[in-house]
């Protein structure tokens, strides 16, 4: 998302952004991008022949929703594609309850299938994908199943969202209020004269704002950058609940060109049925940062996961439903 996100997108924002678009007759269609970095045009995406699915179709086995949301910052003219905000968001049908876990980009040493560990930083797979299959949809396939496997948690689809989408899909829903503890100030976020400056309390943020707030670390640190990502999701989701889905019209047009999700046309009604009973106001919001979920290693921000204690989060917070 956030790029990263959403960077997009969350499961928060992606079931209803999805879910929307989906309605209005395309998943956000791929931009299937080669390592050369020249934009591809997919084939258009073929129209839904079968019954729309339900709640219990589209859960994976442990009867949850869990979607890997992945924020890009590709963008025209640079070769190379990271995905530096990486979180797996996850819904409960029967309870509502939400919980999203951010992995940090500097992350490295995570094992990705039996005897496989990947050695580079985590931000970089997506792009070691890609260049290996040429297209973006094959790579996100791959990175969800590393990391279904890294996490010992079946996630069900994926969704990717580059700086540009971001900031569309919060301008297009009037953009999205945020709470600060305290004032933020980055001169290293190219917006307005002096940068990113934001007082504390309620502010309103546009999409380069956003944006900006989702991705500055130089201030602070890489995982209260990924705190905050979790912010501007919950804020979209938010936002898009209040305004209806009568409302959404500009929302659909730019999730529908540039979300990227293997999520199905026929989802859309479970998707929005998802939306409804998902609890935005008691998030739960983990970082893998230092500490109980991984140690740091020399270099700044880089860091190796306590596998153990990572996967037992993730049986914690996204068990299977009974």
């Amino acid at each position: 998302m956030s790029r990263a996100l959403l960077a997009l997108v969350t499961l928060l924002l992606a079931l209803t952004v999805s879910g929307c678009a989906e309605l209005a007759g395309g998943a956000g269609s791929e931009q299937a991008r080669t390592t050369s970095g020249k934009t591809a045009k997919a084939d258009p995406a073929p129209k839904p022949t079968k019954p729309p699915l339900r709640v219990a179709d589209l859960v994976g086995e442990d009867g949850r929703l869990t979607v890997l949301i992945l924020g890009s910052d590709y963008r025209e003219g640079i070769v190379g594609e990271r995905t530096d905000a990486i979180i797996v968001a996850s819904v409960n049908p029967r309870s509502g309850r939400v919980a999203m876990v951010s992995l940090p980009r500097d992350t490295v040493n995570v094992p990705i299938a039996p005897g496989v560990v990947y050695s580079g930083r985590i931000n970089s797979l997506y792009w070691d994908h890609e260049r290996a299959t040429g297209k973006a949809k094959p790579a996100l396939k791959k990175v969800k199943r590393d990391l279904s496997y890294a996490f010992g948690v079946e996630i069900d689809y994926y969704a990717l969202v580059e700086f540009d989408g971001l900031i569309r899909l919060i301008n297009s829903i009037g953009g999205i209020d945020v709470t600060l503890k305290e004032a933020l100030a980055d001169p290293t976020m190219h917006i307005g004269k002096n940068g990113l400056k934001l007082k504390a309390g309620e502010r309103e943020l546009d999409g380069r704002k956003a944006l900006a707030f989702s991705r500055s670390r130089h201030t602070d640190s890489d995982y209260d950058r990924s705190r905050r990502q979790h912010q501007v999701l919950t804020a979209a989701a938010q936002k898009v609940r209040k305004r209806g889905n009568d409302q959404l019209g500009a929302l659909v047009e730019v999730a529908r060109k540039k979300l990227v999700t293997d999520m199905p046309l026929r989802a859309a009604p479970a998707l929005l049925e998802l939306a409804g009973v998902a609890n935005l106001d008691k998030v739960k919001s983990v970082v893998l940062e230092p500490g109980r979920y991984a140690r740091e290693l020399t270099g700044t921000y880089t860091i190796a996961p306590k596998v153990l204690e990572q996967q037992k989060l993730f049986d914690r917070i996204m068990k299977p439903v009974d």
